[in-house]
């Protein structure tokens, strides 16, 4: 057997250990990055983030064209069709392309050597990894766990049943359905309910919980139900999954709403049942590594129980994003260089929900913020007055900047427009860096474009309180 001798071995190459890797041999360590996929990317490039949204946007172009007429576009009878293939093939392609550059480049680092195949520990400065070339023995002084995470499957019977997908599975079917049930009315649910009506499919969506989309703002949730209700998507909130039926035309779900029984066949189910984190066959029983349900225990440095062992990503559990990964294994570069490090806060990490029209969140909801007893108003902005929004012909929507009233300080900034997710990086500074409702408002934003709906909500919130001092008798 082999032995490779190394400063770091990192498992996993998706968004959290390939810049980990990259990082730590840039600044001079030898380190052995092994992914167990196809290529570097993680779940995020070949199963998530990614595929999801070539997805959405053949969807959004076929919408558009549905739409040509309102911009004065003839030439374009009829509904346009799809051609699932030419789709597919096209995700195939920017996928390949995306791992090919990642491996180039990770390539040419000197201290790098990625390996693809299976990792364990075999013990806290040993791992064995079994790669095409066979198993080899690797010893490090250190390691990090960034081996992500992976789909719950439903637990009802026929689960397992023909024409059931996990996310993963989906992203790979190789015809467009007829029709689908879509069993989880979180982020990934609502994201694929979206683009396959779109697509044309006929689409049902279950959730047991009461609302959609919990626990993001209420009042943009509802909004957006209400958009998903208007557009022929059924959506049943507050049920209870039974089983699921084989049947000669597809699966069919059972489920009990309000006290009665129910079922609703489709030609695919698709569960998006949450997703845990990928902890199984890593060997840790033969170190101190501590982990549950929820994921690996690690403390404030991403360090597990086994002091030269680390974990960072979607496998320490919540949030699970690509983004937040990456910003954790940044961190914990900087950190492991010996470097005075700001690890980065949940409260401060945006998440986009790329639904029609998209969600863009970060920091606390108006909700949570009362919850947490702080005194807090929110400044909101229509953007069916906004000029950008109006001459894309996507003016529904609304944003929602919650701040406190004692000192202006905006602790959550909440949208939903066609555009959000472009508009998270203004959100997640304000957040970030504490700003106030004052300091948005004098912020200059150009126009016409969707950010100035920040300084025109900021405006009329520091008005309206300028206004409510004058009548109190003062001025604040």
């Amino acid at each position: 057997m082999n032995t490779l001798k190394v400063d770091v071995v990192v498992f996993g190459g998706g968004p959290a250990g390939t810049p980990l890797a990259m990082a730590l041999s840039k600044a001079g360590q030898q380190v052995l990055l092994v992914e167990d996929g196809p290529g570097l990317g993680g779940t995020c490039l070949f199963h998530g983030c990614v595929p999801s949204k070539i997805f959405r946007e053949s969807a959004r172009v076929r919408a558009f064209v549905e739409r040509a007429g309102e911009f004065g576009i003839s030439g374009t009878d009829g509904i346009p069709t799809v051609d699932w293939n030419t789709v597919q093939g096209r995700k195939g392609a920017i996928l390949s392309a995306r791992a090919a550059g990642a491996l180039q480049t990770a390539n040419q680092i000197p201290l790098l050597k990625v390996l693809f195949g299976r990792a364990r520990f075999s013990g806290p400065h040993n791992a064995l990894v079994d790669g095409p070339d066979g198993q080899i023995e690797v010893q490090f002084d250190r390691a990090a766990i960034a081996t992500g995470s992976v789909s719950n499957r439903l637990s009802v019977p026929g689960a397992d049943t023909t024409g059931v997908l996990t996310s993963e599975e989906f992203i790979g079917i190789d015809y467009l359905p007829e029709s689908l049930v879509v069993v989880g009315g979180g982020p990934i649910g609502v994201e694929m309910a979206q683009i396959f009506h779109m697509l044309g499919t006929s689409v049902t969506i279950l959730e047991v919980l009461p609302d959609i989309l919990q626990p993001i703002d209420r009042v943009l949730t509802r909004r957006l139900e209400e958009t998903l209700l208007k557009s022929g998507i059924r959506v049943e909130t507050g049920v209870r999954i039974h089983r699921i039926e084989t049947t000669p035309v597809g699966p069919r779900v059972h489920f009990q709403k309000d006290g009665t029984d129910v079922s609703v066949g489709a030609q695919v189910v698709l569960s998006v049942v949450g997703r845990r984190p990928n902890v199984d066959n890593l060997g840790l029983e033969t170190t101190k590594v501590a982990f549950d349900s929820h994921g690996i225990k690690v403390d404030e440095h991403l360090a597990t129980a086994e002091p030269n062992i680390y974990a960072v990503g979607d496998v320490t559990g919540q949030p699970m994003f690509a983004h937040w990964a990456t910003a954790q294994a940044q961190a914990l570069a900087s950190h492991l260089l010996g470097r005075k490090t700001e690890f980065p806060k949940r409260e401060h990490n945006p998440a986009v929900i790329f639904s029609y029209p998209e969600i863009g969140t970060v920091g606390l909801t108006e909700e949570a913020a009362r919850a947490a007893g702080l005194c807090v108003a929110v400044a909101e902005y229509n953007f069916a007055t906004d000029a950008r929004a109006q001459i894309a012909a996507e003016a529904q929507g609304l944003l929602r900047i919650v701040y406190r009233t004692d000192n202006g300080i905006v602790v959550g900034v909440h949208v939903l427009v066609e555009g959000a997710a472009d508009l998270m990086g203004e959100a997640a500074l304000a957040v970030r860096t504490g700003a106030r409702i004052s300091d948005i408002m004098n912020t200059i934003h150009p126009h016409p474009t969707l950010t100035e709906s920040f300084g025109v909500a900021a405006r009329q919130a520091v008005n309206m309180q300028l206004a409510a001092a004058m009548a109190g008798g003062g001025t604040k």
